[in-house]
């Protein structure tokens, strides 16, 4: 039987700094734990192997986070080198890590360029060292600049940049300037993300006491469109509801996840979705690596999808990409 492709997934849930928007799984860096964690990982990556090898090839790779470059260079070389060691790769595989600024260097960058990431997908969120503050960051404009320069000249030829609209007193022309910003960047890739006051953050408990004003949602709106039309007439496509490429460098790992088909997700709270069977690790690192040490799997919850639902999710999904759904695939897929 021919193998199926298949997106691999694995988180890294560790950050310098949580940002009041986050509501993502991440942690505080433990350089103890983090050696026990990529352990762990390993032992997954060998786990999953076994069971899945067989009948599919890796297409797509994508280290996220949290910040994968807080891991050491040779941790971030060897889980590549074990998902290599323990599963087909395609030639022509996407393997994305995503960093944020002032997490890496020059010589972390080579490192891990060489060692076969060949995509990265960088979260700048802003340019203006204001917004940079309301939103928290750890880094500023500076070294924005520093770490895109230093991903093309280690050979990234393939780099995603992350920006956020909708940050409170955010005014169209600030928002306009950091588009612009981005073009001169020339990057292959544009994510544009809409703040979003997510339950559980900093962000959450400051607009509960009016210390977070949102802009309206006509403003909102406003800024949403500024974003399709000037990147769309600087040659940009607009493929999906957050993101921009250029002709051939859409996100091939997200598009998985769009069309509903198989994704395999390895470390603390990553979530798999196999053969219409979607299960989820653990989201606490230490918790997962006693997981792993004891049953080889970090599972916490396990769900069996039946056939409408499945459908629902494959609406849902691919509702998402400007192309829409084909209808003969989706009769074929579910008959």
């Amino acid at each position: 039987m021919k193998k199926q492709p298949l997106g691999l997934y694995i988180h890294v849930p560790y950050c310098i700094h949580k940002c009041g928007y986050c509501d993502f799984n991440s942690h505080p860096i433990k350089h103890e734990e983090m050696i026990h964690y990529v352990d762990a990982l390993v032992a997954e990556i060998k786990h999953y192997a076994k069971i899945y090898s067989h009948d599919n090839f890796i297409k797509t790779i994508f280290l996220g986070g949290g910040t994968p470059t807080t891991l050491e260079t040779g941790q971030l070389e060897l889980i590549l080198e074990e998902c290599a060691n323990n599963f087909t790769i395609a030639s022509n595989g996407e393997i994305t890590i995503e960093a944020n600024p002032a997490t890496t260097d020059a010589k972390q960058m080579k490192s891990i360029r060489r060692s076969g990431y060949n995509r990265i997908s960088i979260g700048i969120q802003s340019f203006d060292k204001k917004e940079l503050k309301a939103l928290d960051r750890a880094h500023g404009p500076e070294e924005i600049h520093s770490t895109i320069d230093q991903a093309r000249e280690a050979g990234f030829d393939n780099l995603s940049l992350d920006l956020m609209f909708a940050i409170p007193n955010q005014s169209l022309s600030n928002w306009q300037d950091n588009l612009r910003q981005t073009l001169e960047k020339k990057p292959e890739h544009i994510s544009t993300y809409n703040l979003t006051i997510e339950q559980g953050t900093a962000f959450s408990k400051l607009q509960s006491l009016g210390k977070i004003a949102m802009p309206t949602e006509d403003h909102q709106l406003d800024l949403y469109k500024e974003s399709i039309e000037f990147l769309v007439n600087n040659g940009f496509l607009h493929y999906e509801i957050s993101n921009f490429a250029q002709p051939g460098r859409e996100c091939a790992h997200n598009i998985t996840y769009w069309e509903n088909k198989n994704t395999l997700g390895l470390g603390a709270g990553a979530s798999s979705y196999m053969e219409g069977i979607r299960f989820k690790n653990v989201n606490l690192p230490s918790q997962y690596i006693q997981n792993i040490i004891e049953k080889r799997i970090g599972v916490e919850q396990k769900e069996s999808l039946k056939r409408r639902q499945a459908m629902g999710e494959t609406i849902m999904l691919g509702l998402r990409l400007m192309k829409g759904i084909s209808i003969p695939q989706f009769e074929k897929r579910f008959q």
